[in-house]
């Protein structure tokens, strides 16, 4: 109340006249703010997705929906976006200056969600990892059970790729933490997790799988079937370091079929021991000759800039790992 006895309300630099009429003004602007964001979510889904069908099917919502909201931000900002096509749509010379922004936006949002979650006890978020598919089959399925005993509210968005994208996606905001071939890019804060042999593998009926090691240099002597798992970078390290070109005679990504097609003796593989677990097929891993490995980690953009769920998260994946996984591990050999 003033000096005059009218009541008013202030709202950023405006003062409302009427405390009923300063709290509709106030509904208002963050309606309008919610509405900024979730079209940006829809922007980014877009072009993440390739097409408008798939970016609604993700969100919930219709394509006529989903048109009318981007249509909107475009015509509010003055600013053309995307590029519509057959094919697909993907961002104007425009949209791929202003997408970061969006990005930074978006995750200033989420972040600011979280501590209010944090406050409130962590009771619900979103925490999105990139991953690759070892990762994902033996140890995510036990970080994410053992973290959701504490936070059964958190949800969690993977996203599959090579090493080289998800230290992009960590650098661009797209996740908020990441499975990293060790230490990963030089901006990113990253904490090393495993270091995991590097093997030959044979066919049981296979002469090659009575040796105790297998020396690297044999290996363009015979078939190689060629693993793209999205870490792949330290296997053709060690051929690099060792000068061996391999006789590769198929590519696969699929690390199961790689192992079929050794069980029925296509050829041999170089895989790491940690893609082999889980697998009741008739093969054996064979220990190269020089030793090689690959070092796993984990990464993020920064601690300060992970949502109060996201820092739980990657320090549930260290500890994990060293007290589960690594102990267990051990254990086996």
């Amino acid at each position: 109340m003033n000096q005059s006895g009218t009541k008013y309300g202030i709202i950023g630099k405006y003062r409302i006249h009427d405390e009923y009429y300063a709290s509709i003004l106030m509904q208002v602007i963050q309606k309008e703010a919610h509405m900024n964001i979730t079209q940006y979510e829809a922007l980014v889904r877009a072009v993440e997705s390739g097409t408008m069908t798939e970016a609604a099917r993700e969100l919930g919502y219709s394509q006529s929906g989903l048109t009318r909201a981007l249509n909107s931000l475009e015509q509010e900002w003055g600013v053309k976006l995307l590029l519509r096509g057959r094919s697909g749509v993907r961002l104007t010379a425009e949209g791929q200056i202003l997408m970061p922004l969006i990005r930074t936006v978006m995750n200033d949002q989420l972040r600011l969600n979280e501590r209010i979650d944090e406050i409130t006890g962590l009771r619900e978020g979103l925490i999105r990892v990139g991953t690759f598919n070892s990762v994902s089959a033996q140890w995510l399925p036990g970080i994410i059970k053992q973290f959701r005993k504490e936070y059964p509210g958190i949800r969690f968005e993977l996203l599959h790729g090579t090493d080289e994208q998800i230290n992009a996606w960590i650098l661009d905001g797209r996740v908020d933490v990441g499975f990293i071939a060790y230490p990963g890019a030089p901006e990113l804060d990253s904490d090393f997790l495993y270091r995991d042999p590097i093997v030959s593998i044979f066919a049981d009926s296979d002469p090659h799988a009575k040796l105790s090691t297998f020396p690297i240099a044999e290996l363009p002597r015979l078939p190689y079937i060629a693993l793209y798992e999205g870490v792949e970078d330290e296997i053709t390290a060690i051929l690099a370091q060792n000068r061996i070109q391999p006789d590769t005679k198929f590519m696969e990504s699929d690390d199961h079929a790689v192992i079929a097609m050794v069980e029925q003796g296509l050829g041999t593989s170089l895989m790491s021991m940690m893609m082999l677990q889980g697998f009741d097929r008739r093969i054996t891993a064979v220990p190269l000759d020089p030793p090689g490995h690959r070092d796993l980690g984990v990464a993020c953009r920064g601690r300060q800039y992970l949502s109060a769920a996201a820092r739980k998260f990657y320090d549930c994946i260290c500890d994990w790992v060293k007290n589960e996984y690594v102990v267990h591990m051990t254990t086996c050999i």
